[in-house]
């Protein structure tokens, strides 16, 4: 028993020693602010990423780079780039400007992961412009663009119930 409590003493003697003489909580204050600082900084990252995706102001803008994403994995097919051009100009009467539309949409849907997440981005603002009406052919035209060659995937599938869910078209799963 005496061997025990030498050994255990001797052992809290030398962690105190190393906190107070050794800088040991520094150590261990330095290592939290560290980790702080990590994650502070990949939030950063993350709003500074998503920054271009929250400005865009204009629903029909908004539902452009949705219609880019839909076919995600995979660039747009020149099918499926001349069915957004076409809703471009005949749904949303972008005809003078619609190359520079059209590059800026493509630019925005870079600086999204996924469709998914463009779609969150997007949610507040088809909320707050778009009528229930519009919402609904929002979502039309997306489908049309995702059944362009062949069909819808698994994960268009899955993606444009999660554009329902946000923007009130379909109840929460």
């Amino acid at each position: 028993m005496p061997v025990i409590l030498l050994v255990v003493s001797t052992l809290a003697f030398w962690v105190m020693y190393w906190f107070i003489r050794m800088g040991g909580l520094d150590h261990l204050t330095e290592q939290s602010a560290r980790r702080k600082r990590d994650a502070e900084r990949a939030k950063a990252r993350e709003t500074e990423r998503l920054a271009p995706l929250r400005a865009v102001d204009d629903p029909r803008d908004a539902a452009t780079i949705l219609m880019l994403l839909i076919p995600r994995g995979r660039d747009p097919t020149r099918a499926q780039l001349a069915a957004v051009q076409e809703t471009l100009r005949g749904v949303f009467g972008f005809d003078r400007d619609l190359a520079e539309r059209l590059t800026h949409a493509r630019f925005m849907a870079t600086r999204a992961e996924s469709f998914e997440e463009a779609a969150n981005v997007f949610t507040e603002l088809f909320k707050k412009r778009l009528t229930a009406a519009e919402r609904r052919e929002l979502v039309d035209m997306v489908e049309a663009i995702a059944m362009i060659d062949g069909g819808t995937s698994e994960g268009q599938s899955a993606g444009i119930q999660v554009l329902k869910q946000r923007i009130g078209l379909a109840p929460a799963a």
